[in-house]
């Protein structure tokens, strides 16, 4: 599904959160203390947060790992001349050495991981004492707000618009089951903390709609 879309994917991104994303990744990356080495960006798709983090100052090589190669080819181009790698990679196995991190970050990519819980304790198991985690996602709503949005905006208009731009209606229906399917904010804090993460540090986007978190190891 995800190599279908993923020549449409930044557009799609762009259009269906009126470019609110950039915003957002941008607000997130300031959840973090100071500028990690190295940098792994998991699921991380076309690279945005990872290339947002180093103009912001927020890492000094980012090592992009998504287990969909079409995506990181889809990529390749935003990423010449920058210190951004890739590599195809499972988050359930990732294939880092303990301790290959001072940061993670992962973009709306954790609810499409199989075990979150186990992916949140590899991503512990590959960062250093004293890194940190940053996850931006769309967690199961709980709120008026966010269910209505979900409801209705992302039951009806995310197919919609992922038929005409991308070809693909099956693709951005997911989006909005897999949300409904996912941990709740509660759940995903006490998730992070029973992997051995500690201070999370929440932001919220739109009302409710997206969050940003940020842990210690």
């Amino acid at each position: 599904m995800f190599a279908r879309i993923a020549p449409k994917y930044d557009l799609l991104n762009r259009v269906l959160s009126a470019r609110r994303d950039v915003a957002w990744r941008k607000k997130a990356l300031s959840l973090w203390r100071d500028t990690p080495g190295d940098v792994l960006d998991l699921a991380c798709g076309t690279y945005d947060l990872g290339l947002e983090a180093i103009a912001l100052n927020k890492a000094k090589r980012v090592h992009g790992c998504d287990f969909c190669q079409p995506m990181l080819v889809a990529g390749n181009a935003k990423r010449t001349g920058r210190a951004v790698s890739a590599a195809v990679g499972d988050a359930l196995h990732l294939p880092y050495a303990d301790g290959s991190f001072d940061g993670a970050m992962v973009a709306y990519g954790w609810r499409n991981f199989g075990d979150p819980a186990a992916s949140a304790r590899e991503l512990k198991r590959v960062l250093r004492p004293g890194g940190q985690l940053l996850i931006l996602e769309f967690f199961r709503p709980e709120k008026v707000w966010p269910k209505v949005f979900y409801g209705t905006f992302g039951r009806f208009v995310f197919p919609t618009v992922g038929g005409v731009l991308a070809g693909d209606t099956a693709a951005y229906t997911y989006l909005n089951d897999s949300i409904k399917r996912f941990l709740t904010i509660a759940d995903a804090d006490r998730t992070l903390r029973e992997a051995g993460f500690s201070n999370t540090r929440w932001v919220s986007f739109f009302g409710g709609i997206s969050h940003g978190v940020a842990a210690d190891v």
